[in-house]
């Protein structure tokens, strides 16, 4: 092995192990986002506890965040993010789309808004999607 090769190898398993200690949001978002890494990692367990997606659903899309805004509000920062998923390998099924507002204000972060174009999402976690709650729900940083 030439020492170009040994040398690409490190490098390759450098930067694998340093996104494999990044943190839960398998949300991909572009590079320069307002929206900090705490709301990213809680945008992804809302699509977790919150949408009808099965685990293995969730390991076969990707998700990305298409359209990622902050304003602020009376009570903090609202961060609007628009989401496309897709199966890339599977391209006969419609691409899905989520919409959700999280507030974060006094340390916490809340869902005030959640929509989704092909998959039930639901404000309350654990709710079916068809039960329409409506609440919104906080959650501790």
């Amino acid at each position: 092995m030439s020492a170009v090769s040994v040398l690409v190898a490190i490098l390759l398993s450098a930067l694998a192990g340093s996104l494999a200690f990044g943190f839960d949001s398998r949300i991909l978002f572009a590079r320069g986002t307002p929206v900090p890494e705490a709301v990213q990692q809680f945008a992804w367990r809302v699509i977790e506890e919150r949408c009808d997606y099965q685990s293995f659903e969730r390991t076969q899309r990707s998700f990305w965040a298409y359209d990622a805004r902050a304003r602020a509000v009376g009570e903090g920062t609202a961060y609007t993010i628009k989401i496309v998923s897709d199966v890339a390998w599977r391209k006969n099924e419609p691409s899905a789309y989520i919409d959700m507002t999280i507030v974060a204000a006094d340390r916490q972060l809340r869902v005030t808004a959640l929509m989704s174009s092909f998959i039930g999402c639901s404000l309350s976690p654990g709710a079916s999607a068809g039960d329409g709650a409506a609440a919104a729900v906080e959650t501790t940083r």
